[in-house]
Order: structure tokens, then C-alpha cells, then sequence
């Protein structure tokens, strides 16, 4: 009789988890699904993207549309090389819409910097 009141209970436990997980999944889809489309419809190519360490060059007028941040370390705790951080401040900044990332500032653990979009000429290009 033990026997059956335990196996009742695993396999009552076993059906509710099931019901509950396949809900979550879901709904994670599906706000998956939507951040994708957003994403999607924001984004430009992140080789297009410059890089300045200061204001750009180009007299072109600018709008700011963010900032950017990225972590000079990896997960693991070690430095990452330059060039990595800029290609990070790039994918950044091509998911936000913006066609550069201005005025770099390393402080401490962190690099920030300004994401902009160009107006006029650029800007109706891409």
C-alpha cells in the first residue's frame, strides 16, 4: 500500500511540473519572438559602424541615441584586448540604430561610450 501512495505522489508531482514548464516556455517564446522583431527592425550592420575616441570628424549633424557600455574583462576575470572592445561597442551600437559610438572613456572596469546616429545624408543611405 506504501508502495502505491508513493508512486500516486511522483507521478501527481511528475503531471503538475510538466503543465507548469510547458506554459513558461511559452510565454519566453514569445517575448523572444517579439524582442527579435524589435531588435530586427532597429538594427544596422556593426562593420558599418565608426568607432571615435573623441567627437567625429565630420561636420555632419548628430543625434545622441544612447550609451554603450562593456566590461574590459571577460566573464572568466581575464583583459580583453582592445580590438574586442571596440568590435562589443560596435554590435552595441548597431542593435541601438546608431551609426558611430563617440567619446570613449575607460574608468576602471568599464568602457562607455556615447552611441549617435548621423542626420541628412548618411542617415537616409543605410
Amino acid at each position: 500500500m506504501r508502495t502505491l501512495y508513493l508512486l500516486l505522489f511522483i507521478y501527481t508531482g511528475l503531471f503538475l511540473s510538466a503543465c507548469s514548464t510547458l506554459d513558461n516556455q511559452n510565454n519566453t517564446l514569445k517575448k523572444q519572438n517579439k524582442t527579435t522583431q524589435h531588435a530586427a527592425a532597429q538594427s544596422k550592420d556593426p562593420l558599418a559602424v565608426a568607432v571615435y575616441s573623441k567627437e567625429p570628424c565630420s561636420s555632419l549633424p548628430y543625434t545622441v541615441v544612447g550609451t554603450a557600455v562593456v566590461s574590459q574583462y571577460n566573464h572568466g576575470g581575464i583583459k580583453r584586448q582592445e580590438a574586442c572592445i571596440r568590435d562589443a561597442m560596435r554590435h552595441l551600437a548597431a542593435k541601438m540604430g546608431g551609426d558611430a559610438v563617440i567619446n570613449l572613456d575607460k574608468g576602471g572596469k568599464i568602457v562607455t561610450g556615447t552611441v549617435i546616429a548621423f542626420q541628412g545624408e548618411k542617415n537616409s543611405l543605410s
